[in-house]
């Protein structure tokens, strides 16, 4: 979370400054920061970007069981409840 922080803003203020101000180490930050992303995260987001969809479709109307039923039908697997 701190280092998501930092991410995005950055341009804002210096990372080493952030950084002494979050307790966080900078090697820690930029050696998280040159990790790519897990499957499952690369998943959550393209699911996130469905259910999105998926809401504004229905006007906001629809809550997770439909959405959950909108994304089986469009092929996605997973659960109601993704953690």
């Amino acid at each position: 979370m701190k280092y998501t922080f930092i991410e995005q803003h950055q341009s804002q203020f210096k990372v080493s400054s952030m950084c002494r101000v979050l307790k966080v180490h900078r090697s820690g930050y930029y050696a998280w920061k040159a990790v790519p992303l897990s499957q499952r995260a690369l998943e959550d987001e393209r699911l996130l970007i469905e259910i999105k969809r998926s809401y504004d479709d229905s006007y906001g109307i629809y809550g997770s069981p439909r959405i959950h039923r909108d994304l089986r039908e469009a092929g996605y697997r997973c659960g109601e409840i993704r953690k």
